[in-house]
């Protein structure tokens, strides 16, 4: 007989609760992972980086759904539900949570973002922001989080800097 192999099913959690949580159903038992990230839209004023649910209002949970009730789940503080299709858990790919492991810095345990790869000349478009919905040319990377475009503005072309990470390739 083949024995039941653990799976990972995804936790819908109440607003900004990811980490109330996480603790409770680890206090009951169950192994999680909440995957973390520094909030790459806020403000350049803040003071210090904003530490945030890489997916806002989920978390993960790896569990043996024979031998193990996932019933007080739903019953949990901070916990909404876990996620299903029609009776059906929705379940994660071992893959997927191993990648996103591997994506985390040693030090800190948070994930790394990093910008889509584009390249000079490569038509692109600002996602969010101020210039949220414009096009333009990606001319070059200005470090790590910063890159430079060449936009129509106003009628005229100009080089505007944004944040690298808000950018998406126009296909």
């Amino acid at each position: 007989m083949q024995e039941a192999q653990a799976k990972w099913f995804a936790v819908y959690t109440k607003p900004r609760q990811e980490r109330t949580a996480l603790a409770h159903l680890e206090r009951q038992g169950f192994r999680c992972f909440l995957p973390l990230a520094v909030n790459p839209y806020q403000r350049r004023t803040a003071r210090k980086p904003r530490i945030e649910a890489l997916f806002p209002r989920y978390l993960f949970l790896q569990a043996v759904a024979d031998r193990q009730s996932l019933g007080p789940v739903r019953s949990t503080c901070g916990v909404c539900t876990l996620v299903h299709f029609g009776m059906r858990l929705a379940t994660l790919p071992e893959r997927v949570i191993e990648t996103i492991k591997r994506r985390r810095d040693p030090d800190s345990g948070l994930v790394r973002l990093q910008p889509v790869p584009v390249a000079t000349g490569d038509r692109v478009e600002v996602f969010d922001g101020p210039l949220a919905g414009l096009q333009g040319i990606f001319t070059e990377r200005k470090g790590n989080e910063r890159a430079l475009l060449l936009m129509t503005l106003l009628g005229t072309e100009s080089t505007v800097e944004v944040d690298a990470i808000l950018l998406q390739k126009v296909t």
